[in-house]
């Protein structure tokens, strides 16, 4: 028998010993960010996409872009943070929809500012 995979810590025992992960302080403007995320993950399980049910996923992500997010949100949570985003981005939001669609009043193609 090897003398070194005998010694060799099962996979999961050491992170198990970790302490958990403390969250940093709060980045400025993070509490607008997080009630956006707090509505959209609000939002997702009041429609039922939120199944409770968690996957695990790997993923290769650009550096600076997760540096930025977590940044964002005020945490170095990578779970957290990709969650809060794919939330964002499921997540409707009225007023994008509502720019982007034909509804409502337009301008007359005539008009002119006053200036």
């Amino acid at each position: 028998m090897d003398t070194m995979e005998t010694a060799r810590p099962k996979r999961g025992v050491a992170q198990a010993a970790k302490k958990p992960r403390v969250r940093k302080s709060r980045a400025p403007g993070s509490k607008l960010v997080e009630a956006q995320v707090a509505e959209a993950f609000r939002v997702l399980e009041k429609t039922g996409v939120l199944t409770g049910h968690a996957d695990k996923v790997s993923a290769r992500i650009d550096h600076g872009l997760l540096t930025a997010a977590m940044r964002k949100l005020g945490s170095d949570n990578t779970s957290y943070v990709l969650q809060a985003a794919l939330a964002a981005f499921v997540g409707r939001d009225p007023f994008v929809e509502w720019f982007l669609s034909d509804r409502g009043p337009r301008l007359p193609a005539d008009f002119e500012l006053a200036i």
